[in-house]
């Protein structure tokens, strides 16, 4: 399945129910973070925009080419879309509308299929199951692999996306075994089942993490190995729910793949 399909699917599931979602009754929000960093005071965007607009109207300013954003200006939305100070816009709001839709879709589909059929759901962990946020704020969204790496396999890496730990419990409710596929390396393992189960989930199928030693073409093509040995245990993938596309690329996919926002980082 191509990219473009991909999205044409992940459009077509959030336009097959109501944009006004049901989700949790408590509003989500950020989570509380241990000694966070502090947010830098800045302009709003609207101010942002109002000095660029007059700059550009000035005769007297010799005006240079900016072909990408600003990086600071970018980091000041997200951090305002994260925290929920973003106008109109909140980053946890919009997790739980998606796992709201997922839901829905996956009630209808669990209910025309056969009893007895093995079904099964796949979880991406960062970003999907669990949150780095509070890591990636005390880096300023960047990438300190010394930091980032020590972070992870700490207690503190155990914070859940709520509104996916709700998706995951309700899924096995219905029947659907969970299995968590993650681009985590072999040796990260026991932590990261502590992390998860910390977090609230309990009862997965499987934990699959990249092997030492193992060559990968790219991480679309190790979940999809992944996601096919699931096949090969006959289940049918009823859900496939990630932050990246490539959580969702490569052949077998669900019967329905989610894409969830990802403000922070990109992974090919």
């Amino acid at each position: 399945m191509t990219l473009r399909h991909l999205l044409a699917a992940a459009t077509l599931l959030i336009a097959s129910v109501s944009a006004v979602a049901q989700v949790s009754p408590a509003v989500p929000g950020p989570p509380q973070c241990p000694s966070p960093r502090k947010a830098s005071p800045h302009p709003t965007a609207e101010e942002i925009a109002e000095t660029q607009a007059k700059a550009t109207a000035d005769p007297t300013v010799l005006l240079s080419p900016e072909p990408v954003g600003n990086m600071g200006v970018l980091r000041y939305a997200v951090r305002d879309y994260a925290d929920c100070t973003l106008q109109g816009r909140c980053y946890w709001q919009d997790l739980a509308a998606q796992a709201a839709r997922a839901r829905e879709v996956l009630d209808a589909t669990v209910r025309t299929l056969p009893k007895g059929m093995k079904k099964a759901m796949v979880l991406d962990i960062d970003e999907t199951s669990l949150s780095s946020y509070c890591e990636e704020i005390n880096e300023d969204f960047g990438y300190i692999p010394d930091r980032f790496e020590a972070w992870i396999v700490s207690k503190e890496a155990s914070i859940p996306i709520r509104s996916t730990l709700e998706l995951a419990k309700h899924a096995q409710a219905l029947g659907v075994d969970v299995f968590f596929i993650t681009g985590r390396p072999e040796s990260q393992r026991a932590v990261t089942e502590a992390n998860l189960k910390a977090a609230g989930y309990s009862g997965w199928k499987r934990l699959s993490l990249k092997q030492a030693g193992v060559t990968y073409a790219s991480t679309a093509s190790y979940k999809a190995g992944e996601r096919q040995k699931i096949l090969d245990e006959k289940y049918t993938i009823v859900m496939n729910m990630g932050d990246q596309w490539s959580d969702l690329q490569g052949v077998p996919v669900a019967l329905h793949s989610v894409k969830l926002p990802n403000p922070f980082y990109y992974l090919p």
